[in-house]
């Protein structure tokens, strides 16, 4: 194989992977790295360790969403030929090389599960994450209109398996379990926000392929119904911060910041328009970098009262996720 065909092979396996494309990767990431910081707050973890988990499931959150878009587009491959390049899938050029990366598959999935954890509970938690919950969202598209309360569970489900996996077992006190519950509770409602703001981008091409989504379900009542999901994941992140034990400034920053974000989109989504649906759903990225900023009742004085405000000011900028004006 000459060097130009091997380029043009990594290439296309780049593109279908979605490497182009980081959002989903933060939007896989940022489940684990609430569990592993409200974790982190409660059993005063090093912070050595704590950066040593974030990595460590910041490189199982790019493997399990370049897996699951490979599948997804595997499934998808009929939807496509009608839809042309909706949703960022794969152009024609690139659907002989499927065959592949379905070899591929099972290497991305094992790597992340068999090497990066180290609780047996919190693999076992993957498993289920992979083989029941991501190996049939892409179906659910073709049966329901909510695909979105489906993946709601599959890509936040690693909440779940880094809160086990840190704490070496399953839930063992109810605490334990309202956290978990009501964390699932506010993680999914986030999802169906801002995937069904993905799905508004190609409403009318969904419509003539047969895809099901709740953008097509709520209709004329999707802001309200939209509104009513963000008040949910509000409402329930600040409980799992009560249940959780952290300190004021997860309120003040994480909560009331996600508040204003999730306003911010709500009243300036225009669902007709690609472009502006694109840059709210990307824009999640920066929501979740609130949230998180719940690191800083998590850490020390001096690194959890200025470095983590810094961060995610500049995460805020960077991605523009808001106007100037409401920096």
């Amino acid at each position: 194989m000459s060097s130009d065909t091997k380029s043009s092979a990594l290439s296309n396996y780049h593109h279908l992977a979605r490497m182009h494309a980081p959002v989903g990767v933060f939007l896989f990431f940022w489940p684990f790295a609430y569990a592993v910081l409200m974790s982190a707050y409660k059993t005063d973890m090093p912070f050595s360790v704590l950066i040593t988990r974030l990595a460590v499931y910041g490189v199982g959150s790019l493997t399990l969403r370049s897996a699951a878009c490979v599948w997804n587009d595997i499934c998808d491959v009929d939807f496509d030929r009608q839809i042309g390049e909706a949703h960022e899938s794969p152009p024609p050029r690139l659907w002989c090389h499927f065959d592949g990366w379905s070899l591929r598959l099972p290497y991305l999935t094992n790597l992340r599960f068999r090497r990066l954890l180290e609780s047996k509970e919190a693999f076992y938690h993957g498993v289920f994450d992979i083989a029941v919950l991501n190996l049939i969202y892409p179906l659910m598209k073709r049966v329901t209109y909510l695909p979105q309360v489906w993946l709601g569970l599959a890509i936040n489900w690693g909440f779940v398996v880094a809160w086990v996996d840190v704490s070496g077992h399953s839930t063992t006190t109810w605490n334990d379990f309202e956290v978990l519950g009501y964390g699932m509770v506010s993680l999914a409602s986030w999802t169906i926000v801002y995937d069904t703001i993905y799905a508004c981008q190609d409403l009318n091409d969904d419509k003539r392929a047969g895809v099901k989504s709740t953008a097509l379900l709520f209709g004329s009542y999707l802001p309200v119904i939209l509104r009513l999901f963000a008040a949910i994941h509000i409402g329930s992140l600040a409980y799992v911060g009560y249940l959780n034990g952290q300190a004021v400034w997860f309120y003040g920053v994480s909560v009331i910041g996600s508040a204003v974000h999730m306003l911010w989109q709500l009243q300036t989504h225009e669902p007709m328009k690609a472009a502006n649906c694109k840059l709210h759903f990307d824009s999640n990225i920066g929501l979740g970098g609130i949230v998180a900023s719940l690191y800083s009742s998590v850490a020390r004085p001096v690194v959890g009262l200025f470095y983590p405000h810094r961060f995610f000011i500049l995460l805020l900028i960077n991605y523009r996720v808001m106007p100037g004006y409401l920096l």
